[in-house]
């Protein structure tokens, strides 16, 4: 396994204004980790900057979504031997500051998940209104079904580590939020926050579109009950952590 350089998993889709600044960030601040770009089958320049930057990249031949990128990002990772990823979105919203700390983190053994919480330290919203009370009551929801206390269930910058990288490669998340923290806390995981502040999204293209007002809670609320039932299922069936 290759534990002395994690890598970072980078789900892109349509991201020609912000990827080449997203790299240069990481490439400076976290020197030693590899990059692999996961390129959501993007209709702009995202391949071509990627390749001419030199970064690995998957080219998906069909727009799979979020949650497929990063679960071929993890099975990427795990054949080409990496014991410890970190998911950093490529629209510049991320902190470069905070990938090596979080996979400290993983590698003392402080948790099996580690998630970048923008409401870890403090209450400020940093996004819309319906954004922010919907993160905080699936938070709520998240952290009453897995006993464990979470922030930020919406973060998509993760840190995860040899016993989870498997189960994210395997497994079915579509949304790879709420449900995965509430699926691996319901396992038995140890789910560990990190404070960071996350930047405004300054060109591309949300995931969360105008309808995600009425989308995202029923969405959301779907995918937790199957992560519970799945959790169930799999505690049943015996299977191992």
């Amino acid at each position: 396994m290759n534990d002395t350089h994690p890598l970072v998993i980078i789900p892109a889709y349509n991201e020609e204004h912000s990827i080449e600044r997203v790299i240069a960030g990481i490439r400076e601040n976290a020197s030693h980790a590899d990059i692999l770009v996961v390129n959501d089958h993007s209709g702009d320049r995202t391949r071509q900057i990627v390749d001419r930057l030199g970064v690995s990249q998957i080219y998906l031949p069909c727009n799979l979504g979020y949650g497929r990128a990063l679960q071929i990002g993890c099975t990427w990772a795990i054949d080409n031997n990496y014991s410890h990823a970190i998911f950093f979105d490529g629209d510049g919203q991320h902190p470069v500051s905070e990938i090596l700390p979080m996979v400290e983190k993983l590698q003392r053994g402080e948790g099996d998940i580690i998630v970048a919480s923008r409401y870890m330290e403090s209450d400020s919203r940093g996004t819309s209104i319906a954004r922010f009370f919907g993160n905080q009551f699936f938070s709520r929801v998240a952290s009453l079904l897995t006993g464990q206390h979470v922030t930020d269930s919406t973060s998509g910058m993760k840190a995860v580590g040899p016993r989870v990288l498997p189960i994210i490669a395997q497994g079915g998340f579509l949304d790879m939020h709420a449900e995965i923290l509430v699926y691996l806390g319901r396992r038995g995981f140890r789910l560990t926050e990190h404070p960071a502040i996350f930047a405004e999204r300054e060109a591309g293209t949300s995931m969360y579109g105008k309808l995600a007002l009425i989308s995202y809670p029923l969405h959301t609320g779907t995918l937790i009950l199957c992560s519970i039932v799945r959790a169930w299922l799999d505690e049943r069936l015996g299977q191992k952590q």
